[in-house]
């Protein structure tokens, strides 16, 4: 379904968020989604623009010079330039810290490596130099959109319980005949997202917070004696899930296919429980670094 509609990554996703955002940030009054306003999935060249501004955006988490190149020769192709007078790479997260290579618009319309390549750091700047008013606005408009986003303050006895619970139920268990976790020696963390090919973007983006704010609550709660029952059912579920994935791995790219995989057994798009999903995100990337899902380092 998600395909049906264009997500087919967190750039899409991303679109409508930066639409208001840059609205607010540089008073853009017509600044338009461009496979909305056209009826297409993955517009050419550009995902935003404005043609009062004259101003188009392509919002995108690569930030490498074949892709600067690639969606200039598609914005010429397109004749985009008519509509146009200036394109903005926006990267999602950071930019490259440099870029050397001049890229050809054939004199067609505005792009300067120097000033047209944008990241959230430059926008951060941007917002700085604004007036309490519009500041005001930008941190009701954030509040309200990354409100889903938010991690729990604390993870509470109940939270793990619940999580367990859910997952032993919708994707099942598996007898442990051992422990599944392993010694840590140096560099552990690197050596273990190699063999399981997690990027270091993934694991600083989506696993890492999960990991240092909650990795000590989860393991002292299942360490507790009254929890030995509970304690057992996480490693029974550990232990499926790795069944699933030795038996599947065909199929996976990486173990982050795998996090997504997990997520088509778990009954929860109807469970009215705020932060349900990144709780259970929260457990299996826990789960994931102390070595009881996924491969572990030798």
């Amino acid at each position: 379904m998600e395909n049906v509609i264009g997500l087919f990554d967190s750039n899409r996703a991303a679109q409508d968020f930066y639409k208001g955002l840059l609205s607010l940030v540089f008073d853009y009054k017509n600044l338009q989604d461009l496979d909305k306003l056209n009826n297409i999935t993955n517009h050419p060249a550009i995902d935003l623009g404005d043609t009062d501004a004259k101003i188009a955006f392509q919002i995108t988490s690569v930030s490498d010079r074949e892709k600067i190149k690639s969606t200039i020769e598609k914005f010429i192709q397109h004749k985009l330039y008519e509509k146009y007078d200036r394109l903005i790479m926006l990267i999602i997260g950071n930019k490259q810290a440099s870029c050397t290579t001049n890229f050809d618009t054939q004199d067609k319309f505005s792009f300067n490596k120097q000033t047209d390549i944008w990241d959230d750091n430059y926008l951060i700047k941007e917002i700085d130099k604004l007036d309490t008013q519009t500041l005001e606005k930008i941190e009701q408009y954030l509040q309200e959109e990354l409100e889903e986003y938010k991690f729990p303050e604390r993870l509470f006895d109940e939270d793990i319980k619940q999580c367990i619970e859910i997952l032993t139920r919708d994707f099942g268990n598996s007898e442990v005949i051992d422990s599944l976790i392993g010694k840590r020696g140096d560099n552990f963390i690197e050596r273990k997202n190699e063999i399981n090919n997690i990027s270091l973007q993934f694991f600083k983006d989506k696993m890492r917070g999960h990991i240092t704010q909650y990795n000590k609550a989860i393991n002292e709660f299942l360490s507790l004696p009254i929890n030995k029952a509970i304690e057992k059912d996480y490693f029974s579920v550990a232990k499926a899930i790795n069944n699933y994935y030795t038996d599947n791995k065909n199929k996976f790219i990486s173990f982050e296919e795998m996090f997504k995989e997990i997520f088509t057994f778990l009954n929860t798009y109807d469970d009215e429980i705020s932060g349900l999903n990144t709780k259970l995100k929260i457990l299996l990337h826990n789960m994931y670094f102390n070595c009881d899902i996924g491969e572990q380092p030798k």
